[in-house]
């Protein structure tokens, strides 16, 4: 302190004015290009979700109410008859009920071969339900056929008609 008195310090008012004038230039450059990106690619994302679960919410809605056959879609329609937006609130037991169907057009022989990747990760999901001890567990493990869906060779499930009691 008596230092300062004898030797006072410089001002830093003039080093922060310059470093602001050389740092927001290029911090503002920098969100110039990254921000919209960044926002654009959360939008994006978001978007496509959306319109992923507006299409399940409208698959379960029309199975359950055209196509049901009870003892292949009992435990799905009946979350999906209770509630308004079914694909939030009936996942795992959508997951289960898409994963005996998947499991079943693999079953196909060309199917198999045009989808080797996807079809031998359903068998993989499907083995891992089938040993599980209890129904939690069984349906902690179907939910991984959500995984199997992102793979470049999966197909989409069965077509409303295919599954009409008729078909």
């Amino acid at each position: 302190m008596l230092a300062d008195l004898d030797d006072p310090p410089r001002s830093r008012t003039r080093d922060l004015l310059l470093g602001a004038l050389v740092g927001l230039p290029i911090v503002g450059l920098i969100a110039w290009f990254l921000l919209p990106g960044l926002a654009g690619m959360i939008q994006g994302n978001a978007v496509s979700y959306d319109q992923r679960l507006r299409a399940e919410d409208a698959y379960m809605q029309t199975l359950c109410a055209q196509a049901m056959v009870l003892p292949r879609d009992e435990e799905l329609c009946e979350c999906v008859l209770a509630i308004e937006f079914p694909s939030l609130d009936c996942r795992d037991p959508f997951l289960a009920w898409s994963l005996a169907r998947h499991h079943t057009s693999c079953a196909n022989v060309a199917t198999r071969r045009a989808s080797l990747t996807f079809c031998s990760c359903v068998d993989a999901v499907q083995t891992r339900v089938d040993k599980a001890a209890d129904p939690q567990a069984a349906r902690l493990e179907a939910q991984r056929v959500g995984k199997c869906l992102e793979l470049p060779d999966a197909f989409p499930l069965p077509e409303i008609e295919t599954l009409m009691p008729g078909a």
